[in-house]
Formats: C-alpha cells, structure tokens, sequence
C-alpha cells in the first residue's frame, strides 16, 4: 500500500471513530429520559397534536375526590357534540378548588387517548 492510501485509510479510520463516539454520546445523553413517551400530560393545550374543543356550560356536580366535575354544555363544535351534560376529569386538579356547583364556566376540552374527555382549562364567567 503506497503512502497516500495508508493516509486515506488512516483518516478515514478517525473520522468513523469520532462519528461513532459522537453518536454513542447523543445515546447516551437521551438515556435517562425515561417516561418522556407521553408529553402531552401535565401540558394542557400546549400540544399541537391535541385537537381542543371549547365549551360553555354550568356546572352541575363536583366530585372533588375523583377529580370530575360535570357541567351541562353548550355545541363543542371543534368534536361536533350538541349541547348535553357530560362529565369531565380534571387535568390539573387544582383547579377544582375554585369551582362551584351551579357556576357558569368556560373550558378547553381534549379527548384522553382511552376516548374520556378531559378539561385543560377552566374558570368562570359572569
């Protein structure tokens, strides 16, 4: 092998290394980013994959320990429901403790993978 083939075969040896050892590094930072697969929990409408619907209505019961709250509604167009009386969990349920049965509210609603619908955003309207 003459001398520029042992050079090309040298440095073609290096820059494999360092794009393999750049890779695992990559790898290796993602690693422990366990329980990442479902962003969309804890982040309210902020997920651009989540179809919102909105929604006007008053509330009608308030199970705070199961963190539900129905409220008979007005058309949710963005999901094509009529008017009706649902029952929706809570995403964050702090925001239960300002709720009051027979209080009118506005709110976002999006569809859990398991097909119930849950309330991002809620508060009250005059």
């Amino acid at each position: 092998m003459n001398k520029t083939a042992k050079q090309m075969t040298t440095l073609t040896g290096i820059f494999l290394g360092v794009l393999l050892a750049g890779t695992m590094a990559l790898a290796d930072d993602m690693g422990n980013m366990n329980g990442m697969t479902d962003m969309s929990s804890g982040m309210g409408s902020m997920s651009s994959s989540e179809p919102v619907g909105h929604g006007k209505g008053v509330i009608e019961m308030i199970d705070r320990k199961a963190g539900t709250v129905t409220i008979k509604h007005g058309p949710i167009r963005e999901f094509g429901w009529s008017g009706m009386t649902m029952t929706f969990t809570l995403r964050h349920r702090s925001s239960l403790k300002s709720l009051k049965k027979g209080e009118r509210v506005r709110f976002d609603v999006v569809q859990s993978n398991q097909g119930s619908a849950v309330i991002t955003k809620i508060h009250s309207v005059k």
